[in-house]
């Protein structure tokens, strides 16, 4: 592993806002239109006015073996019923079909291992007239994780923290929901070498199926490690299976890759402390060196004007580069968030490896940052479908992208609709800040939330895992388009 000097604080807090290009709180409602591909972005809910709503969910083990499995949410938050068509594939030719009906203002779960047995399978949903929220849960007697469907495929994506390290195990699951086979090229990258394995060059995706590849198999012992797939043909899913079983690490998770590269990655819920292992993968696969600029918000003025000494991160081209943020004296303990930017056009995917111990048990929980999208909108309003089971502390953090004091609202969807939860109608967000909230009304609980700002926001999850640890798994709150 290869640990750089950070990068100098280009901005100051007070100018973080410049950050992200000023964008529109809502997008210009447009034409109603169908199976149109979305630009690539992070998933998100779409704007009214679809005829359908395509939600391609990353994959869940199911194998059959005890504990082992997986399943898809779709919540309603409207008071009419959502129909909806959910395919889920697997072995080329081993495909299920169901019919959905959603109630207005419930959840409904399709329980994925139950309607077909495999290593990995994975699901399309299709709500006939748009509306709705969808979200995947994996589950594994060595972790669980919670993410949000696609919005659309794409010939490109990207992973950039991988591990092979000590028996861990890293696996692609690529999914081709269509009807012609899909052919894709796999690249692999390490902190200094770049590999090209030729069983994966003109690798075949069948259609309507669902492929793995173990990448243990190909580039083993490796620490971190930095992936790439392009495909020459077609569009497919990628998601990531780790399973980390060695060097620091435990647990499992399933999540969805980039589909592009971006010159910006968020993070809100970053940590520094004793019993926490947290290191940041940045990936630029393209043919330039690029310069990184890390910036830490929410930690004192002293802390950051430290930090802002330091030289920007050299990402060798085709390499990954890490992070430890353990090694960086200048960062005081406790929770912090981060934003990373080049100093040029998008050429990175930033991931972050979050480990805790407690009760001497490790829990390692792997995040892809959140970008803005293309046109530098960042959304003040986001769903999460899959919230806590159980009162929680610190179950969502936000943070504020503007340079002005807002206020936050969660809502609850009920059988009365979205309510506001009490205690947390009107929260106070500093300018640039972070706040955490605790979901730990019952009202919270069970139900898809909505979380509203005057600003622009991001909002992390961690929820807590339901093994019996006290764990938690990190992901993204979908945001609104």
């Amino acid at each position: 592993m290869i640990v750089r000097r950070i990068p100098a604080l280009a901005l100051s807090v007070t100018a973080i806002g410049g950050l992200v290009m000023a964008g529109r709180e809502t997008a210009t409602p447009t034409a109603a239109v169908f199976a149109t591909p979305a630009a690539t972005w992070m998933p998100s809910v779409p704007a009214p006015g679809g005829l359908t709503d395509t939600w391609y969910c990353p994959g869940v083990p199911a194998s059959g073996d005890d504990g082992v499995g997986g399943e898809v949410i779709v919540a309603n938050r409207d008071d009419r019923v959502l129909e909806a068509r959910v395919t889920v594939f697997a072995e080329a030719e081993d495909q299920v079909t169901e019919e959905l009906t959603v109630e207005g203002r419930t959840r409904a779960v399709v329980d994925l291992d139950e309607l077909v047995t495999a290593p990995f399978v994975s699901a399309m949903v299709e709500i006939r007239g748009g509306g709705g929220v969808v979200e995947q849960r994996s589950v594994h007697p060595d972790g669980e994780s919670v993410a949000a469907c696609a919005g659309a495929t794409s010939s490109t994506w990207y992973l950039a923290d991988g591990s092979t390290v000590e028996g861990n195990v890293e696996e692609i699951v690529l999914t081709n929901p269509y009807e012609s086979t899909a052919i894709v090229d796999v690249r692999l990258a390490t902190a200094d070498v770049t590999r090209q394995p030729t069983e994966l060059q003109g690798f075949p995706v069948p259609a309507r199926s669902v492929r793995t590849v173990d990448l243990s198999e190909v580039a083993r012992d490796e620490e971190v490690l930095g992936v790439d797939v392009v495909a020459s043909s077609g569009r497919i899913i990628v998601a990531r299976a780790q399973h980390d079983v060695g060097g620091g690490r435990r647990g499992h998770s399933v999540a969805l890759g980039s589909p592009a590269l971006r010159d910006q990655w968020w993070f809100a819920n970053g940590a520094k402390g004793v019993d926490v292992d947290e290191r940041y993968s940045l990936y630029n696969p393209t043919d330039d060196d690029v310069e990184v600029v890390p910036v830490f918000l929410g930690i004192a003025p002293s802390a950051a004007a430290a930090l802002t000494a330091q030289p920007p991160i050299t990402v060798p081209a085709n390499e990954v580069v890490t992070l430890a943020t353990g090694e960086l004296d200048a960062l005081p303990d406790g929770p912090y968030s981060l934003v990373f930017g080049t100093q040029g056009p998008p050429s990175i995917v930033v991931e972050r490896a979050l480990t805790r111990t407690i009760d001497d048990r490790a829990t390692t929980s792997i995040l892809l940052g959140a970008p803005p999208r293309a046109d530098g909108y960042v959304a003040s309003t986001w769903h999460v479908g899959i919230g806590p089971q159980e009162p929680t502390t610190d179950a969502l953090v936000v943070f504020n992208v503007d340079n002005t004091a807002a206020t936050v609202e969660v809502r609850s969807v009920g059988p009365d609709g979205s309510e506001p939860v009490e205690g947390l109608e009107a929260l106070s967000l500093p300018a640039a800040g972070r706040l955490s909230i605790d979901l730990t009304n019952r009202a919270a609980v069970g139900r898809e939330l909505i979380v509203r700002s005057s600003s622009r926001i991001f909002v992390e999850r961690a929820l807590r895992r339901e093994d019996g640890s006290q764990g938690r798994g990190a992901s993204w709150a979908v945001p609104a388009e």
